[in-house]
């Protein structure tokens, strides 16, 4: 508890540490993740909807347990809600901006659209009734079969692959010891990065007076985000755009699907009136990057591509909801 309390003292340094951390961590759970991928025969795809979008949500998990254990409603939607709009503004269109990001056609025709689903049946049952046990177990169900269809569906690819999987990634010079290890560590990294940051950036906005769910939809919500951003922008950078765009839409699918029900399970949320401008964003935000995807579907068969002006749409829009929501928050 007092080291806690002596990094939000130090906030400035304990932001710093954080980011630092974020980076080194990003490096090696993408390292990681591509050499177990490869290792395993199972595409990156899954990878990245799975294990990788799992861990970089960890971070919203964590906060959220306890934030609903001490009643904080608002902080945990607040962080949900705006992680989710984050993934798809700032993570999605940065990664677009540094590289074009081929978008497959299974993702196009099938995470897409059940990510759309998703968001919009739990920012229904959000803003007209509670979000109780019941829903809770809804929306576990509904996780559980996506899980399943992606582990079929990631099998099914696997068998397909055959040479061409080996001639794509030809060079991979760890062990399976060391591949794991690597992604564990980088997954420690991002944990550790994660929190130090989130520490230092709830710490110093509060000091500015921001109110909770403020605070929930825009700090907390970049700072859980940021190992999404890290490992999206360094999956791009090394040309895995399946990592990065799996990376993404599994995360904000684990956040409404998994860490909201497990939040709920924790302790019901009784939500605010004024989530409903947040539900309407991120359902936006949603629709808004699977259209950008529809207009290029020509470009890659079944599937699109996110380019760097789409990417630049993404991030304008980003930018826009954090000005706006502040202004609003102040009225």
């Amino acid at each position: 508890m007092e080291l806690i309390t002596f990094a939000q003292e130090l906030f400035p340094v304990t932001l710093l540490i954080g980011i630092a951390m974020l980076i080194w961590g990003g490096n090696l759970l993408v390292e990681g993740s591509v050499a177990v991928a490869t290792k395993l025969g199972i595409s990156k795809l899954v990878i990245g909807l799975t294990i990788v979008a799992f861990s970089t949500s960890s971070p919203e998990l964590a906060l959220n347990i306890v934030a609903s254990i001490n009643g904080h409603s608002d902080l945990c939607l607040g962080n949900i809600f705006g992680s989710n709009i984050a993934n798809i503004g700032l993570v999605l269109g940065v990664g677009a901006l540094i590289c074009k990001l081929p978008v497959t056609g299974r993702v196009v025709k099938f995470e897409f659209p059940w990510l759309i689903a998703a968001t919009f049946l739990v920012g229904v049952v959000t803003w007209v009734d509670s979000l109780n046990s019941l829903w809770a177990i809804v929306f576990l169900l509904l996780f559980c079969y996506l899980m399943w269809s992606w582990f079929r569906i990631g099998k099914e690819e696997t068998s397909q692959m055959g040479t061409q999987s080996k001639e794509a990634t030809p060079t991979v010079r760890v062990s399976m010891f060391g591949a794991w290890a690597m992604l564990l560590f980088g997954l420690l990294m991002l944990g550790l990065g994660g929190k130090a940051t989130e520490i230092g950036a709830v710490a110093g906005a509060l000091k500015l007076g921001m109110s909770e769910l403020l605070v929930g939809s825009t700090v907390v919500a970049i700072a859980t985000s940021l190992p999404e951003v890290v490992t999206t922008i360094i999956a791009a950078k090394k040309n895995h755009p399946d990592l990065a765009v799996g990376n993404v839409i599994g995360s904000n699918i684990f956040n409404i699907l998994l860490v909201l029900p497990i939040t709920i399970l924790v302790s019901p949320i009784s939500a605010s009136k004024d989530i409903g401008i947040y539900i309407v964003i991120m359902f936006a935000m949603t629709v808004i990057a699977y259209i950008l995807t529809r207009i290029n579907r020509i470009k890659l068969k079944d599937g699109g591509i996110i380019d760097p002006k789409e990417g630049g749409i993404l991030v304008s829009l980003y930018i826009a909801f954090l000005v706006g929501i502040s202004i609003w928050s102040l009225s």
